[in-house]
């Protein structure tokens, strides 16, 4: 019990304590032995009363920190995200113009896409998606941008990454700036900080990366390798696995790349428009 606590209970006691002897001295019928007991209950059940009351007051106090906690954490997205509005921009711009297909033969076709869209996606008109997460713990969320076909009336929807974008402090950047992500080379984020870039150069060539944002929080930095390769033995195709460049089994291969691969709780999609 606080010191508010026993000062009220203090008081309380003393009140009650004041209206026992006014009733005596006014002549209030309370036989002598049972007043001790009469003034221990009144005691009790005012303290009791005290108590509740600052058990309510001290939930009222938490409620009112908990509010404000809450619209901490929901302001606080909003100025950590804010800073991909021009990217952002960018895409619903291309959406709103419909890829641009009216302009694919003019000279302007290319310039009209915003600098921080990539290749790929430019491709062919389709629904395109982003989400924010923090990939690297720092604070500071990463955009990631996708899109799929249709993808908005399925319950399971998984899109199609097609860019990742962090933050140096001063500009927005590509996590990957020497990378085109689509359907040959793509990207997948894990639980732990984990990007996995998976990428295919032929059907009898692939390979899988894992990368970690670095303590800048922007650059990437490789921390596993592996990779896969055909030749033929008759008709048949015989691949050989590796991990960096050391020959791994097929068994080990799958295992160790199963490792990385922890889900993450779903990402909050929202369609660009």
């Amino acid at each position: 019990m606080n010191i508010r606590k026993i000062a009220k209970a203090h008081i309380a006691t003393i009140m009650v304590l004041s209206a026992i002897f006014l009733c005596a001295g006014c002549g209030t019928d309370i036989p002598k032995e049972a007043a001790p007991t009469v003034i221990a209950e009144e005691i009790l059940n005012n303290e009791s009363l005290v108590i509740e009351s600052d058990i309510k007051e001290e939930n009222q106090d938490k409620d009112t920190a908990n509010r404000n906690d809450v619209t901490e954490d929901q302001k606080a997205p909003a100025e950590k995200t804010n800073i991909y509005n021009d990217v952002l921009t960018q895409y619903s711009d291309m959406v709103q113009n419909d890829f641009y297909v009216d302009l694919r033969d003019s000279d302007t076709y290319e310039s009209s896409f915003g600098e921080a869209i990539g290749l790929e996606i430019r491709t062919h008109k389709q629904d395109i998606y982003y989400t924010f997460y923090d990939i690297d713990g720092n604070g500071t969320m990463e955009l990631i941008i996708a899109g799929g076909e249709n993808a908005a009336s399925n319950p399971t929807f998984s899109p199609w990454n097609y860019d990742l974008y962090g933050y140096d402090g001063t500009n927005v950047v590509h996590i990957f700036p020497d990378m085109d992500f689509g359907y040959r080379t793509n990207f997948s984020i894990y639980d732990h900080g984990v990007i996995e870039v998976f990428y295919s150069g032929s059907a009898a060539e692939s390979g899988v990366d894992f990368y970690r944002i670095s303590t800048d929080g922007f650059t990437p930095e490789l921390i596993d390798s592996f990779s896969a390769v055909a030749h033929l033995e008759g008709d048949e195709p015989v691949f050989t696995y590796s991990h960096y460049r050391n020959e791994i089994t097929e068994e080990e291969y799958n295992a160790n790349i199963q490792g990385y691969e922890i889900a993450l709780t779903e990402l909050d999609w929202i369609q660009i428009q």
